[in-house]
């Protein structure tokens, strides 16, 4: 299955310093660190269809701040979503990463995208298509405990039976699905999920889960955690076909969504990170200036939306 190298939008940003001020206690040793979250679902070969309408969102954030002279963090984030090109493929794919370096420091990375298709499909007809689907997840710090790293990822599709929803009632459905895809109110017939995790703080996995409906021709998963760099990838391919002896409308609902952060140093109880935590906590507040133990600080953070 064609793996899908192309980005729609590159966004990578370097904070400037912004504090040069140790806080009562020692802070850690310089820190290093990275997280990143591919993946990518698509679908190919559609038939049996009628009439057919695919709507999608497609949104990404970048956070970050940084607390000392020599500290900084880079952000990228590269999210696609495309359905110009049914019944050929459709697909959604991303690239996240994050990294870091100094001592007080935090980065922030993720998408969420959506693809909701929408399909009349006629009366002794069979509805099919393949898919593909790809995770990839990393993680690497130099100094544990100083600095911890997390990337995450999922990627899911679902099939409802839809054909007792009235035809006018249909766009505001789809409409209402695109701003929260789990709100429909009803069980799918079919669906495919994978749901990834790194931490360098533990709890690494990858599961996966299909309906019986679902064939794969491939699935391979694997995870080494523990030490210092972390990886899990996933890889699955199949079809999906049934047939219909009425007329029916069917919802295909996919998602795909990824996260990474990296943190430097890692939460503990002192007070000086306790008070490092609490800037971070209103750092989406925009600009602020605290006299915190006598000292004045001034905290500056970046934020970046984009929605397509």
């Amino acid at each position: 299955m064609k793996q899908y190298l192309g980005f729609a939008k590159r966004f990578s940003l370097l904070f400037t310093p912004l504090v040069a001020t140790s806080v009562l206690f020692s802070l850690p040793s310089q820190a290093a660190t990275f997280a990143f979250s591919d993946g990518d679902l698509s679908f190919t070969n559609f038939s049996g269809v009628l009439f057919t309408e695919f709507n999608s969102d497609n949104n990404a954030e970048t956070e970050g701040i940084t607390l000392g002279k020599d500290d900084f963090v880079e952000l990228e984030n590269n999210p696609v979503v495309d359905t110009t090109k049914f019944p050929q493929e459709v697909f959604t794919d991303v690239v996240s990463s994050v990294s870091g370096e100094g001592r007080n420091y935090t980065g922030f990375v993720k998408t969420d995208s959506e693809i909701i298709g929408n399909f009349d499909i006629g009366a002794g007809q069979t509805f099919a298509f393949n898919f593909s689907s790809f995770l990839n997840l990393g993680t690497e710090i130099n100094a544990p405990p100083a600095e911890n790293a997390q990337a995450n990822g999922d990627i899911a599709f679902s099939l409802f039976d839809t054909s007792d929803i009235p035809e006018q009632a249909l766009p505001g459905f789809i409409a209402n699905l695109l701003d929260n895809p789990s709100s429909i109110n009803r069980n799918p017939f079919s669906f495919f999920s994978i749901v990834g995790n790194l931490s360098t703080l533990g709890d690494d996995f990858i599961l996966t889960q299909n309906s019986q409906d679902i064939n794969l021709s491939n699935n391979f998963k694997d995870v080494i955690s523990g030490g210092n760099q972390e990886f899990a990838k996933a890889s699955f391919a199949g079809f999906f076909q049934r047939y219909f002896g009425n007329p029916a409308n069917v919802t295909l609902i996919a998602t795909r969504r990824s996260q990474a952060r990296v943190t430097a140093p890692e939460p503990s109880t002192s007070l000086a990170l306790l008070l490092f935590l609490a800037l971070l906590a209103i750092a989406n507040k925009g600009r602020l200036r605290e006299n915190i133990l006598g000292r004045s600080y001034e905290v500056k953070v970046i934020k970046l939306t984009v929605e397509d």
